[in-house]
């Protein structure tokens, strides 16, 4: 008899599995893998609208008037400006650092890197004054929107214009109806959004998003073909 395991999933794996997704497991997390083909979902995206599932990922949530030395003390940078995004390095593990607001930072991170940057951010906060992290691993679901029709489907869900939105700028509002943060992802080709979402909204939006885009050429995209788009871009 095979051990049991237990393996998280995100709020939109039911959804997933209708859709006909193939699993892997990955840092203890079950991720849909393949659609249909890595090759036919790239290539989708590329020319239409991918939606892919990218919630097994770490996510921290820092708040405190110590930003600005915690971040210089954990990346030897300076703390990106409020309302924008930055790619940095935590004792080598790639983390996206969201500056929400003055005194506070979301820290998104690969799920087998979680642990490590978890510790070296405890260790980190015990020196540089008031601050606190919080794991929100399991409060949001995390879906990444991409493609040449990513325009035009965020047009029929966010009543807010997008146009003027930097590289790596942050935008927190509604789609669909519900409070999101959203990234503007600085991959040229194809143009991407990181849209964070309450857990209990993932499997709403995420079905909101396939509904809207119907018409546009909308793919779900596995982790595989998502992968290839993000080294591509």
């Amino acid at each position: 008899m095979k051990p049991f395991l237990a393996f998280r999933t995100s709020a939109m794996y039911r959804a997933q599995q209708a859709l006909g997704a193939r699993f892997k497991e990955d840092a203890g997390w079950r991720v849909a893998d393949v659609y249909t083909s890595t090759d036919d979902e790239a290539a989708r995206a590329r020319t239409g609208v991918g939606l892919s599932d990218v919630s097994a990922c770490g996510k921290l949530g820092v708040r405190g008037e110590a930003i600005e030395p915690l971040v210089v003390k954990l990346t030897g940078r300076s703390a990106p400006a409020v309302g924008l995004a930055s790619w940095e390095r935590v004792n080598g593990a790639p983390v996206l650092l969201c500056r929400r607001a003055a005194d506070e930072l979301l820290l998104l991170t690969a799920a087998r890197e979680l642990s490590v940057v978890a510790d070296v951010l405890e260790k980190t906060i015990g020196s540089v004054g008031c601050v606190h992290a919080t794991d929100l691993t399991a409060a949001f679901a995390v879906i990444d929107v991409m493609g040449a029709g990513l325009g035009a489907l965020l047009e029929r869900l966010v009543a807010l214009d997008l146009s003027a939105v930097p590289a790596l700028g942050i935008v927190q509002g509604e789609l669909a109806r519900v409070h999101v943060i959203m990234v503007r992802l600085d991959h040229p080709t194809p143009p991407a959004y990181r849209v964070l979402v309450p857990r209990e909204y993932g499997d709403f939006v995420w079905k909101a998003l396939g509904e809207a885009g119907h018409d546009l050429g909308l793919t779900p995209v596995g982790a595989a073909a998502h992968a290839r788009l993000m080294t591509e871009a």
